[in-house]
């Protein structure tokens, strides 16, 4: 898919805030109709435009979760240590986010845990069973005071 117009950036704008849009409605929206939003979906859709859709659930519904930062430092900066690092974390389910990042640090993790019993499980599993990691430094979330994935497109895609 070449540049998105207008109607797609307000098409995903609508979808980043609420992806359980009908098309009727993001149509009413948007000014088009709604086959011609369908038609735009599927084509963002199959240009990995629009990677994945997903529905957030709210962490304190669930009894508590914690959430932690945790920057990592690695023993080598060589592919294969970065490459084996970024497959552990792939298969970890408790890491929810996951960013390689420049710096004194490699990585900066968003893990979900528990609790801190929990978090220290998964720490002693993750950071001191391995060769990979030279320190990791956590940080407790205390409170979310903004937590999403929506992109401000209209920003990043402004004409300058």
């Amino acid at each position: 898919m070449g540049k998105l117009d207008g109607a797609n950036v307000k098409i995903l704008t609508l979808m980043q805030d609420n992806a359980a849009l009908t098309a009727d409605e993001i149509a009413e929206e948007v000014g088009l109709s709604a086959s011609a939003v369908q038609k735009r979906l599927r084509q963002m859709r199959a240009n990995g435009v629009i990677e994945r859709e997903v529905a957030m659930v709210a962490p304190d519904v669930l009894g508590g979760v914690s959430l932690f930062l945790v920057n990592v430092q690695l023993i080598s900066n060589k592919h294969n240590t970065i490459g084996a690092f970024r497959d552990l974390v792939g298969e970890t389910e408790e890491v929810v986010q996951c960013f390689h990042i420049t710096g004194a640090f490699d990585f900066c993790l968003l893990v979900a845990a528990k609790d801190t019993n929990a978090y220290e499980a998964f720490s002693n599993r993750m950071f001191t069973k391995d060769n990979y990691v030279a320190r990791f430094e956590t940080s407790v979330v205390l409170r979310s005071v903004k937590y999403g994935f929506a992109l401000p497109l209209e920003q990043l895609l402004a004409r300058r």
